[in-house]
């Protein structure tokens, strides 16, 4: 009965397929050079892996501890629960260990302590907040599962360098038509990428750049660009990005090209009195184009954060965030944008602490400028309804 619900989902996933790294019901992971699907329905281990081969794929095979890394933090944000099918099996009597795939399976292994065990021959990968590692039970088990295949014999494009510029093919001649293309940034840790669109000549709606957050299309997409665009500014939340230039069938154009620079935050600043204002870089006059500026408001235990408004004005690219608690892993309270800047508002946190963002973009205003009054409180406040 499980296998003919999956079943009943092959048209769905198939119906719409893409010329570009991956079928569109399956995610590019460019580290991998991998494509990756997540069925909705639970499955036993031999039903998962026949629905995967019906879309020339296989169970999850993993080949090291980086790939596992990877996988690992995709698999959480796609199937949430405790236990999830990979493509391995092992026999008791032989101690030999197969990917559905064929590959050796000796090379990697991410066994709990004392398993394999003799509670069955299918490997699952057991994953929660103090579990991390494979285990082998029944095979008749019905759990979620994740397919991977290989990509289109798509090369991505990978830019390591603290600043580099991004071209599409044959810039600034025209591109051809269905072109693919992928190029990745990754600079140091603990920078942000700086990313600018300097020309942006495409078929509109149709020949399309898209930028990702992180090495994946199931990232946050930060912006996604046809027709015609110049100058065009994007602070990216951390220091990999991934862009797709994909074009169809007919009409071709210049295409784009693009720079980036690796940003690194300023000195965090610190505030621990009980009282004291906040206020953006060179105040009042305005700060510097692109800098990313964190404040961090420390009350002491049983105290909460309260946050006035005094005066800002922002620009069409600057974004102050503020997070309930110390870090941006907290959750966010509320984010100020140029359209909403003056509206006076008092933002609380129900924790200790309250963490600031603020990120620059080009300043075109001599006027831009900001300043916040914060305070702590006794008692427990309500934090502000989140707004993203």
């Amino acid at each position: 009965m499980m296998l003919a619900t999956l079943l009943f989902l092959v048209p769905l996933v198939t119906h719409a397929q893409s010329e570009g790294a991956c079928p569109v019901a399956f995610t590019y992971i460019a580290q991998l050079d991998s494509c990756f699907l997540s069925p909705i329905q639970p499955a036993n281990w031999r039903d998962a892996e026949t629905y995967c081969r019906l879309f020339n794929s296989h169970l999850m095979f993993i080949r090291s501890d980086d790939e596992a890394s990877i996988v690992r933090d995709f698999m959480i944000h796609e199937n949430p629960s405790f236990f999830s099918w990979i493509g391995l099996s092992w026999s008791e009597k032989t101690a030999n260990f197969t990917w559905t795939n064929s590959e050796r399976a000796d090379d990697y292994l991410h066994f709990l302590e004392g398993e394999p065990s003799v509670q069955g021959d299918c490997i699952a990968w057991v994953i929660d907040e103090n579990i991390d590692g494979w285990k082998a039970i029944s095979c008749d088990y019905s759990q979620f599962f994740m397919c991977r295949m290989p990509s289109n014999e798509v090369n991505a494009h990978w830019f390591t360098a603290e600043e580099a510029t991004i071209e599409s093919p044959n810039y600034p001649e025209n591109y051809d038509n269905e072109e693919f293309e992928t190029y990745i940034i990754k600079t140091e840790n603990g920078t942000r990428v700086l990313l600018n669109f300097v020309e942006v000549s495409t078929e509109k709606s149709t020949d399309i750049v898209t930028v990702y957050d992180g090495f994946s299309t199931n990232g946050r997409t930060l912006a996604r660009l046809s027709g015609n665009h110049r100058n065009y500014s994007i602070i990216c939340p951390s220091n990999r990005v991934m862009i797709i230039f994909n074009s169809d069938e007919d009409v071709v154009d210049r295409g784009f090209t693009a720079s980036y620079k690796a940003l690194t935050p300023l000195p965090l600043k610190i505030f621990t009195n009980s009282y004291g204002i906040l206020t953006s870089n060179n105040y009042p006059s305005s700060p510097d184009s692109y800098l990313i500026q964190n404040y961090l408001v420390q009350c002491i235990e049983g105290h909460y954060v309260i946050i006035t408004t005094k005066e800002i004005r922002l620009d069409s690219g600057d974004r102050i965030k503020f997070y309930n608690g110390p870090t941006e892993s907290s959750p966010k309270l509320q984010i100020i944008r140029q359209l909403s800047a003056d509206v006076p508002r008092i933002i609380k946190s129900t924790k200790s602490s309250m963490l600031i963002s603020y990120d620059a973009g080009e300043q075109i205003s001599s006027s831009n400028r900001w300043k916040l009054e914060y305070s702590c409180a006794a008692n427990g406040n309500f934090g502000e309804e989140i707004i993203i």
